[in-house]
């Protein structure tokens, strides 16, 4: 039987029963029960398992993934899963686990990082180059929507859990192979990192000061991959509700980087004709104006902007002048024409200078520092962070999706995973029983509660 509570009329969503794979039970009875939309739930009884159902805020209920990786872009995809109702499986080596828990702020081991990138899901510690820590992997993967990792090409084979295996004795898989660089070339077995990602694929060039290579300070890389593997599996997973079939996917982070940065960073490497204009890189735009007690950003991009830009400064001559009056004037000056900002706002605090601009409408911000970041108001009116316990971390802040589904602000109920918090209980899912789980506990291929 198919129970199913929904807001509104009663109306079975049984199309998206479907997409998730359970087309088999689609003409099983259904209940509904009008809720209110924030409480609004969905199950499907499979034999005595109780498996959460879809929703418009919970699109991937009853979706389960399993992620083998360590660092960010298979862990932060995931996460992202989760907040939309995926259960996701976190597989980490016995001993220390992921290495990020141990990168920056932490406490009781576990970092601040790893926290920001695990949140929603469940922990398991097994020892994959065991056969027995093998078989419980494949057997979670025979029931799995998902796996997707960050290995190096060729590690899952050597581990019995390749692509072609586990997808032959489960059609269904989507399997997601996240690589550095790809799986060809010369750099294809080579180790990657966001710092290494940045400088091949020329954000260190955009971010130059002086021909100086810069980095972008923060795991752009990573996380721009991230949003990538996310956006592909939840694509295959809807190709699944078509064809009935997984699939093998492969997704690399020099390329999702490229492909991020390629609309304007590399403006003058798209257009191969000969009689190209070549105008200032968007790069060239971003340039923030000092005031009496601070910095503001101003993005002025029509004449209106800009002519209010002029007003503010007291220089209203900049707009009579031939080299900026017009967009595509100011497009081939860009570099003259910040120069007349130089020093324009020294004389105001941050707080008049934005009121100033804000009345002719410019775009325009304060440049803020974390702690401000938080206490701004227009990030609390949104709603974009809150707070959480965990049980050994103590309260956090957390950034909240970002995505509303169904107009909800989306939480992530369960806080990020203890090393090995639910190898039992995931165990016993598998399959296992307690006394397989014993002894794998005792020869330490099993590690954790």
């Amino acid at each position: 039987m198919v129970f199913q509570t929904i807001a509104g009329p009663e109306i079975c969503f049984l199309s998206l029963i479907g997409a998730l794979g359970l087309a088999e039970i689609a003409s099983a009875p259904v209940v509904s029960l009008a809720l209110e939309p924030s409480l609004s739930l969905s199950f499907v009884k499979m034999g005595e398992e109780m498996v959460e159902q879809v929703t418009a805020d919970k699109p991937l209920a009853g979706v389960r993934i399993i992620e083998l990786s360590t660092m960010v872009t298979a862990s932060l995809s995931s996460m992202m899963l989760a907040a939309q109702g995926a259960d996701v499986i976190k597989v980490e080596p016995v001993g220390i686990g992921d290495p990020m828990r141990f990168i920056g702020s932490q406490k009781n081991g576990i970092s601040a990082l790893f926290a920001n990138c695990n949140r929603g899901k469940r922990g398991l510690a097994v020892n994959l180059k065991d056969p027995k820590g093998q078989d419980l992997l494949q057997r979670l993967a025979a029931d799995a929507d998902v796996l997707v990792h960050n290995y190096r090409d060729g590690v899952m084979r050597r581990l019995n859990l390749g692509s072609e295996k586990l997808r032959e004795a489960n059609p269904k898989l989507i399997y997601a192979a996240i690589t550095g660089f790809g799986k060809e070339g010369p750099k294809s077995q080579d180790p990657a990192y966001d710092h290494v990602i940045q400088a091949l694929t020329g954000y260190t060039a955009v971010q130059a000061e002086d021909g100086v290579p810069e980095y972008m300070k923060t795991l752009v890389a990573d996380k721009i991959t991230a949003y990538t593997v996310a956006q592909g599996i939840t694509a295959a997973l809807l190709a699944r509700a078509s064809t009935g079939e997984g699939q093998h996917i492969d997704l690399s982070m020099l390329q999702s980087c490229l492909f991020f940065l390629w609309p304007d960073g590399m403006m003058r490497q798209t257009l191969l004709a000969d009689d190209v204009t070549d105008l200032a890189p968007m790069a060239d735009y971003y340039r923030v104006s000092e005031t009496a007690d601070g910095y503001i950003s101003i993005a002025a991009a029509t004449d209106d902007h800009w002519r209010g830009v002029s007003i503010v400064i007291d220089r209203p001559e900049i707009m009579e002048d031939n080299r900026f009056n017009s967009i595509f004037a100011r497009s081939a000056n860009v570099a003259l024409l910040l120069k007349e900002l130089d020093g324009a706002f020294a004389d105001l605090s941050t707080v008049d200078a934005l009121a100033r601009l804000k009345e002719h409408d410019v775009p325009c911000a304060a440049c803020l520092f974390p702690d401000d970041v938080i206490a701004n108001e227009q990030v609390s009116a949104v709603g974009a962070l809150g707070l959480e316990e965990h049980p050994l971390l103590g309260p956090m802040r957390v950034a909240e999706p970002p995505v509303q589904l169904a107009g909800l602000q989306a939480h992530i109920e369960r806080p990020c995973p203890v090393h090995g918090q639910h190898s039992s209980e995931i165990a016993l899912e598998a399959g296992l029983d307690e006394a397989e789980i014993s002894v794998m506990q005792e020869a330490g291929i099993l590690t954790g509660n």
